[in-house]
């Protein structure tokens, strides 16, 4: 059971794959100096309003059929590693390159120092949490990430993408991409596209309708085999979590988030899926402090530290830009992904709410 905890807190406090709608305070483009486009939202309140056009880019084609291919997360990539492994993991969201120097950045929190949460990565690829966050957590569980991949190899979640009317051949330069949340799947995955994911209802319009997700990303393009999720999105994940004696989930929210990925010939796959965002600081410090509450953390002051420490990683604004006059209050997150051909299935249990540290 021990190494069931231990795994689900690390799902709980690390995995970003969900898509939602919005951001703090507006999302805002944040334009040149980013590696990919970012993706952008609809919210629907059912499959049946999958089809119209949505964004500022135009929106997608109708879908009439609502059918379309169905990929499921198989691996997340944390980039982690000692000689800078988390520097190639993410975007340049804020479209600069920042250092412990540069003035044109937001101010530290909580009484941390520019040196921790900068410089940036390779071209200004922006992922604090890799660079401070996933050091601090392998340091107390080294075998963190393994135990992560374990989770998805056994079936525990996924993250499910649907490309919406996308042609078996061939462009398309615009679509509409769906995305849902995989509970668990009740047996160890075959990815050989036959495995049936349940539905979280958490996500959806209609909780009854394992197809009406609320998480629309209208301005989806595939030009050759490069994927886009289109501009200025908001991934979203909810993962349950539990111990011998209770239970609960945690939801990551990743503003003004980008996502990449390359789709294999035949549309079945996907490798070097790249996605990057801001995390909320206070938004992901609630939900640590879930993880606190369920393993009787709460008032310990090794809790209490990793808390100021998570405060402390903040390195941009949590809408994506940089504002000097203003305490960083967003942490940059990095992840890399890759797919497997799956399929919908009903809707699952609702994910557990939890307890949280005052």
């Amino acid at each position: 059971m021990l190494v069931r905890n231990r795994v689900y807190w690390a799902l709980a406090l690390v995995t970003t794959v969900a898509m939602g709608c919005g951001g703090p305070g507006g999302t805002a483009d944040t334009g040149g100096g980013g590696q990919a486009a970012s993706a952008s939202s609809t919210t629907v309140s059912s499959s049946s309003s999958s089809s119209g056009t949505g964004g500022s880019g135009g929106g997608s084609m109708n879908c009439p059929t609502n059918e379309g291919p169905v990929l499921a997360v198989r691996q997340l990539l944390f980039g982690q590693g000692n000689s800078g492994e988390w520097k190639a993991v993410g975007f340049n969201l804020d479209g600069l390159v920042s250092t412990e120097l540069s003035t044109d950045v937001c101010t530290p929190n909580a009484g941390g120092d520019p040196q921790t949460a900068y410089p940036d990565g390779d071209q200004g690829i922006d992922n604090s949490f890799g660079k401070k966050f996933l050091p601090t957590i392998l340091g107390l569980y080294p075998t963190w990430v393994q135990d992560v991949g374990n989770g998805i190899q056994n079936g525990t979640f996924t993250a499910l993408l649907k490309l919406m009317c996308l042609p078996p051949t061939g462009d398309a330069p615009v679509f509409t991409t769906k995305l849902f949340g995989g509970t668990s799947l009740g047996m160890v995955p075959k990815w050989d596209g036959t495995d049936t994911w349940p539905v979280e209802p958490g996500l959806l319009g209609n909780p009854m309708d394992p197809d009406s997700s609320t998480l629309l990303y209208p301005n989806s393009s595939l030009i050759g085999t490069a994927y886009d999720a289109g501009k200025n999105g908001t991934f979203i994940l909810s993962v349950p979590f539990k111990t011998t004696t209770s239970s609960a989930s945690i939801k990551l929210t990743l503003y003004a988030a980008q996502m990449t990925m390359t789709l294999s010939a035949d549309r079945k796959s996907a490798t070097g899926g790249m996605i990057g965002g801001v995390l909320n600081t206070e938004e992901f410090v609630a939900e640590v402090k879930k993880v606190g509450a369920l393993f009787n953390f709460c008032g310990q002051a090794l809790f209490d530290n990793l808390v100021t420490q998570t405060r402390q990683a903040s390195d941009i604004m949590a809408d994506g830009s940089q504002d000097p006059t203003k305490p960083c209050d967003g942490i940059s997150m990095g992840l890399g992904f890759e797919m497997q051909e799956a399929q919908l299935g009903g809707v699952g249990p609702a994910n557990p709410v939890g307890m949280s540290c005052p």
